[in-house]
């Protein structure tokens, strides 16, 4: 299987999510698999873990695809 790409027009089309979901199942699934013990502080700390993930995957298809974004915007203005 060939490695994907991540590029707008390649791999990607521009209604594909930019930012992952994330379910209440994610959240606990991540917290009974992660934490000794399963409190409040637990939960947000995992929470907060969870989405500095997706938003670090986010930020790289962002600068990735920088160019045809810009591009897309453009069009109709020009």
């Amino acid at each position: 299987m060939p490695e994907r790409e991540w590029k707008l027009g390649e791999d990607l089309l521009t209604c594909d999510s930019l930012l992952d979901g994330l379910t209440f199942d994610d959240l606990i699934l991540a917290v009974h698999c992660n934490c000794r013990t399963i409190n409040p502080a637990a939960v947000r700390a995992e929470l907060s873990n969870m989405l500095a993930s997706r938003k670090q995957d986010m930020m790289f298809l962002l600068e990735k695809n920088m160019d045809a974004i810009m591009a897309e915007a453009r069009k109709g203005r020009e």
